[in-house]
């Protein structure tokens, strides 16, 4: 009769259920183990929310900056736990921000009224952000690409601007990991220090938005980003608000 190695078997076991895990994100399967699940970001993001999603709603210019729900969920929920946020006013602030600029998952590169070079990410970062965020990401790759620009940035080429933001966007990952990344990192970092998103709160969120993100608020954007914003929080709900 062999005896089974119980320590070995209960390591093996572990990683067995851990390449199962990884291998559901991937695929964009909801696992229900990330703060934000599928069910909650199809009823925040409902245009997004169907599998043929992309294959009748994409540019046809840009089809391949389209992406569903069952993608964005997982890459939303690598970018909670590597940027460790987990109150809803602030999770649902990021994602209300990057559903309105991306067009819900449609877009990761800023193309109206005309493209412009540098600009993009699920959140439409400018330049000088663009930049940041991929030597934060790849400081060696982001140098070869930034090349003599390297302490000039607001005066790279409009060549080395696109090989920079491809950089950032070349996994979904990175696309909808930015918004997070600025939040805790960029100028918006007070609002993630001091917690002032307000749960619930539409005026905090604009707060946000204009002197976080520096987003134009007129009366149009006022409404439009508040219909995107009302869906979110409304479909981002926790058991127990955090």
């Amino acid at each position: 009769m062999r005896l089974i190695n119980t320590k070995t078997f209960a390591i093996t076991a572990l990683v067995a259920v851990s390449s199962i895990f990884q291998a559901s994100l991937v695929s964009g399967e909801d696992t229900s183990k990330g703060l934000v699940t599928l069910d909650m970001l199809n009823k925040a993001i409902p245009a997004a929310a169907a599998a043929d999603y992309c294959a009748k709603n994409a540019d046809k210019d840009y089809p391949k900056e389209c992406v569903n729900n069952a993608i964005a969920v997982a890459s939303i929920n690598k970018a909670l736990t590597k940027y460790k946020v987990t109150r809803r006013a602030d999770i649902v602030a990021v994602i209300a921000w990057m559903a309105f600029e991306s067009g819900s998952w449609k877009y990761n590169n800023a193309h109206f009224p005309k493209d412009v070079p540098g600009i993009g990410t699920r959140t439409m970062m400018a330049w000088a952000n663009v930049a940041s965020y991929a030597k934060y990401l790849y400081s060696c790759r982001y140098g070869v690409r930034i090349g003599e620009f390297a302490n000039t940035v607001d005066k790279a080429t409009d060549a080395v601007k696109v090989k920079v933001l491809k950089l950032v966007n070349s996994s979904n990952d990175d696309a909808f990991g930015a918004g997070f990344w600025y939040f805790v990192n960029g100028e918006a970092k007070p609002y993630y220090q001091g917690k002032t998103i307000k749960d619930g709160d539409y005026d905090s969120f604009k707060d946000f938005m204009v002197k976080g993100v520096k987003a134009p608020f007129d009366e149009k954007a006022y409404k439009d980003r508040k219909d995107v914003w009302d869906k979110v929080n409304a479909g981002i709900v926790f058991a127990k608000a955090t």
